[in-house]
């Protein structure tokens, strides 16, 4: 009798947790969340690109600029793209100089490692490339750190960390200490 008590109380125990468990995400969805980004890119669809973001997703790209929210991430990416008119700089967290300059660019994602941190969170390690960029006549390569949420059967990035392998000095922005009366101070420069 006490085994059938015992066994009783955790049967309903579990059916109690059960709806309180994260639904496991589909591979399906996890790799179209990914492919979501390179995809929209490559068609310069600016709002296909933002709706691969949660409402609430953080992005911090090559040069440190950190975005938040889906609106600020797909603006800022617009306007590298060159996909909205150059004057319109309203959330705009980039120099001017910056517009366009991925226009005619591709993006290709060379190769990606997922790590399960629960069934509705997924961890993606994506090495990228880009070619197409007219600064540089090399193609840049890079890794995405790629957090994905996945909920009724959705997946989602919830925040991403961009991380460009080292290009040669004379064509990546560079650091210079430019030392003066008070000290010193830390500076940027577009070269040598």
């Amino acid at each position: 009798m006490r085994v059938a008590s015992a066994l009783f109380c955790v049967i309903i125990l579990l059916q109690g947790c059960a709806g309180t468990v994260q639904q496991p995400a589909t591979e399906r969805a996890v790799a179209d969340a990914i492919g979501c980004f390179p995809d929209s890119w490559n068609r310069g669809d600016m709002v296909a690109f933002g709706h691969c973001f949660a409402t609430d997703a953080d992005f911090v790209n090559v040069t440190a600029a950190w975005w938040k929210g889906r609106a600020s991430i797909q603006k800022n990416h617009a306007y590298l793209l060159g996909t909205i008119d150059g004057s319109d700089r309203e959330d705009v967290t980039l120099p001017p100089q910056s517009y366009g300059i991925f226009k005619a660019t591709t993006l290709t994602f060379k190769s990606t490692e997922l790590r399960s941190l629960r069934p509705d969170v997924q961890i993606a390690r994506v090495a990228w490339q880009i070619t197409g960029d007219a600064r540089t006549p090399q193609p840049r390569n890079g890794l995405l750190m790629i957090v994905i949420t996945s909920s009724g059967g959705r997946s989602e990035i919830a925040a991403v960390q961009n991380t460009e392998i080292a290009r040669p000095i004379k064509e990546s922005l560079m650091w210079v200490s430019v030392r003066h009366a008070s000290g010193l101070t830390l500076g940027r420069t577009d070269g040598p």
